[in-house]
């Protein structure tokens, strides 16, 4: 795995969409893996993610844990070199 690349979500699903679909437009030629992190959203981030992006790894936390907490999360389980 080359890349992994985590993404932390609170209610934003518009710009997740957009921003996952950037990413699986334009990363050519190389293994990534991406995972969301999300903060209990409300606005239907998740099931987006799930219905739209199969490939995403989607970790949905019970509460707000906060952006920092929230990266930290997708890194202990990334396994890409970058």
């Amino acid at each position: 795995m080359t890349i992994s690349i985590v993404i932390v979500s609170w209610n934003v699903r518009e710009f997740l969409r957009k921003c996952l679909c950037s990413i699986y437009e334009f990363t050519q030629d190389l293994e990534f893996e991406v995972f969301v992190v999300d903060n209990n959203s409300s606005d239907g981030s998740p099931e987006t993610v799930e219905k739209e992006y199969p490939r995403v790894k989607l970790i949905g936390n019970k509460k707000n844990l906060g952006f920092s907490a929230g990266n930290n999360i997708g890194i202990k389980i990334a396994c890409g070199k970058f």
